[in-house]
């Protein structure tokens, strides 16, 4: 089970998986918005809402602050306990449709949290139709995750792959074109072709993509940086790729 702080995010499991959410609780009577909206939602679907005091965290997160001047802090004004996402089959994720170009991500190895709840909000707000994750060195759709994700995690489908040079494949095989980004790549992605379905590939926080990765590609473009800094990590480099990739052209 994951518990959930973000009114946003649980707001979301309630509209997707409201049997997923098992509990709801807020601090107040009157929580004011959006804790009002995830109370109410809550009730219509029968989850049971629960009101109580915040539970106190001492400074190193440790339930039940001491007195005598040790600090403590609330833990916000709500909590939510839900069952995670769950990924879907990796040939579920191509819903490919000749009468628009879609786009998908794949995410080789991202490990940090915070950065992988960053990218389903992006994904959720750009319309990216399906998230590839790899199942080793990876972060893993947890409570942070969800609650960085602002819902993402709950409206965009993911799968979870052990290969994912073989989800590259795959993708291709569904007519699919696989842009790998990488910084010493000949051309930038402000010239990629629009008209075609596109999976976009970000490498790990450190390291990139992987070797195999980039030989899987179809085409490899960077993101040049127009001022001093060289470098984004790798949450805002996809908010920028995804909004040079979704750009109308007209």
């Amino acid at each position: 089970m994951l518990e959930l702080r973000n009114p946003h995010s649980i707001k979301a499991a309630l509209e997707a998986r409201p049997k997923a959410v098992k509990l709801v609780t807020v601090h107040s009577e009157n929580p004011g918005e959006p804790w009002d909206s995830v109370v109410k939602l809550a009730q219509e679907n029968g989850v049971p809402v629960r009101v109580g005091e915040p539970e106190q965290r001492d400074h190193r997160g440790q339930k039940g602050g001491q007195k005598g001047g040790r600090e403590t802090e609330r833990t916000g004004a709500g909590s939510a306990t839900v069952e995670p996402p769950s990924p879907i089959p990796l040939e579920f994720l191509w819903n490919t449709d000749e009468a628009t170009t879609g786009l998908w991500l794949a995410l080789d190895q991202v490990q940090d949290p915070q950065n992988l709840g960053a990218i389903f909000r992006l994904a959720g707000f750009f319309g990216v139709r399906g998230i590839v994750l790899t199942k080793d060195r990876s972060a893993s759709v947890n409570a942070t995750v969800c609650d960085v994700s602002a819902g993402g995690a709950e409206h965009v489908p993911f799968a979870v792959i052990a290969n994912l040079a073989q989800a590259i494949e795959k993708a291709q095989q569904n007519q699919i074109w696989v842009l790998g980004t990488c910084e010493r790549a000949d051309s930038t992605i402000h010239a990629v072709q629009r008209d075609r379905n596109w999976m976009l590939v970000l490498g790990n926080e450190g390291t990139g993509l992987r070797r195999l990765t980039r030989e899987r590609c179809d085409q490899l473009a960077s993101l040049p940086p127009l001022g001093p800094i060289p470098s984004l990590n790798v949450a805002t480099a996809a908010a920028a790729c995804l909004a040079i990739l979704t750009a109308r052209t007209n």
